[in-house]
């Protein structure tokens, strides 16, 4: 799911707080004679002149957007657009002042040394804070991974200006040069990881965040690639109009100085973006803290019927194919895995893109008695009542995972992907979700999980994660009281 980044005036908070800070200072010297000496203004009221000014200094950036394209332009621009701020701010001061009546024609001689110093230290703290924020750009771990599509002579120039403009948002994956089939050679330093013939494989299995295509037209094999990239719920970036997608699912955006339009299965705004994370980590610090007893007391009840391990530490496939250890209590002996092949006969699921058993011989406790009988045992109580997965609020917490997603693939099921499937991987994946809550899950063919997961990334709100959470605890709740026959199984440690 693509999240949007903050549009218009505001996209640039850091420098407005710092210019704030600039003005600040010299407000506090203009206005209280005991710091500016001579150089006071008399005002009766001075903290409210002070607040005025900084409203006008808001306002003044709002309406003229004097920090559009603050990060790359050069110092005589900069120049420009500081001189030009500070008149408006000037006038619209002034004004102000007359009409609260404080005595300006006094006070010239101030006014002009407070706003050359307002200049002076708003000229200066950009410039600092640009060349801070170049030389100390996010991690990379933090940036998008951006693989750009495009021909042959185009691909130096969008390398730079990718490194000009975006240096904060993205690092490059690598290239697809649609104009050849040679792989392996570098563009600016920038790899080419693929052709056209290839591509679509890459991106299924490598981790890529976002692919932007730049051509004024593509052939029919640059179609066949965008297409998958759709179909794997890619965020896409474009140079040119994209046909057949749905224009609510579409947005303007700059990247790299370039006008495009960015398409994919749904928009997060900003606003949504961080209710989603403060709530992640509301119920991650909870969910981590009521963890510790669970592990504890469930560890040793394991522990006494199966020595190894507590904890597991899962590779699981995450967002955009980024892989990430997920943690859970351990809830089957330690060979489960070996043993995995032994029961391949009884795996519900004829495909093999998941594994599940109605009855696992492998979790602690389960055994098949001489008269056909089947006793449960530790091991299948914290798998019906959801305590083996708390451990996974831990990878809440670190960012892998959100309380509502998907369901995180493991290596060897990704590796079996076709290509809408990948549309699964398009979010954060969850402690529980969509089709976790589903009444028929235990049986419910692979492309119908998919079905359900990209149903609930094209219709995610707030209100639907909070509706999962609910017959999520519903579920579990009544699944604790459910006789053997009707319990969750999940054949491994893979729930």
């Amino acid at each position: 799911m693509y999240k949007r980044t903050v549009k218009g005036w505001l996209r640039n908070l850091d420098f407005i707080l710092l210019d704030e800070c600039c003005l600040l200072l010299v407000l506090l010297l203009a206005v209280y004679p005991g710091v500016g000496g001579g150089f006071a203004v008399q005002d009766a009221n001075p903290p409210g002149l002070i607040v005025l000014i900084l409203a006008f200094d808001l306002f003044v950036m709002a309406a003229t957007d004097s920090l559009e394209g603050v990060l790359t332009r050069g110092y005589v621009v900069e120049l420009k657009y500081t001189l030009r701020h500070g008149f408006y701010l000037l006038s619209i001061t002034v004004l102000g002042m007359i009409v609260r009546g404080t005595p300006v024609e006094k006070a010239p001689a101030s006014i002009l040394a407070a706003i050359l110093l307002y200049l002076a230290l708003g000229y200066a703290s950009r410039i600092l804070w640009r060349r801070f924020l170049r030389r100390h750009p996010r991690k990379r771990e933090k940036q998008k991974l951006m693989l750009i599509v495009t021909d042959e002579k185009s691909a130096p120039d969008i390398v730079a200006r990718m490194r000009q403009y975006s240096f904060e948002r993205y690092a490059l994956a690598g290239l697809v040069i649609i104009d050849r089939d040679a792989k392996g050679d570098a563009v600016a330093g920038v790899p080419v990881v693929a052709n056209l013939k290839d591509a679509a494989d890459y991106i299924c299995r490598a981790w890529v965040d976002e692919v932007f295509f730049f051509h004024a037209s593509l052939d029919d094999r640059a179609q066949e690639l965008l297409l998958r990239c759709r179909e794997m719920a890619l965020t896409v970036h474009l140079y040119f109009a994209l046909q057949g997608v749905d224009e609510r699912k579409q947005t303007l955006e700059h990247l790299a100085g370039y006008r495009v339009l960015t398409a994919n299965m749904n928009l997060m705004s900003l606003t949504d973006a961080f209710i989603k994370r403060a709530f992640d980590i509301t119920a991650g610090l909870i969910g981590s803290l009521a963890a510790l007893p669970v592990v504890a007391v469930a560890g040793l009840l394991i522990r006494k019927e199966s020595p190894g391990p507590l904890l597991l530490r899962q590779e699981r496939v995450g967002e955009n194919g980024k892989r990430f250890k997920m943690y859970k209590i351990r809830s089957m002996y330690v060979d489960a895995e070996a043993r995995k092949q032994e029961f391949a006969q009884a795996n519900s699921h004829t495909d093999g893109m998941l594994f599940k058993m109605d009855f696992d011989p492998r979790v602690v406790g389960n055994r098949l008695l001489p008269d056909g009988t089947k006793k449960t045992g530790v091991g299948d109580f914290i798998r019906r009542t959801g305590l083996d997965e708390f451990p996974q609020f831990f990878n809440v917490l670190k960012g892998d995972m959100s309380v509502v997603g998907t369901r995180p693939p493991t290596v060897d099921e990704w590796e079996r992907y076709q290509y809408h499937h990948r549309a699964r991987l398009s979010i954060r994946p969850g402690v529980t979700g969509l089709w976790q809550v589903h009444k028929g899950k235990d049986h419910m063919p692979f492309d119908e999980v998919v079905r359900l997961d990209t149903e609930y990334i094209a219709h995610w709100s707030v209100g639907l994660d909070l509706r999962i959470i609910l017959k999520t605890v519903r579920r579990l709740f009544g699944e604790a009281q459910e006789t053997h026959a009707d319990r969750a199984p999940d054949g491994g440690e893979k729930r």
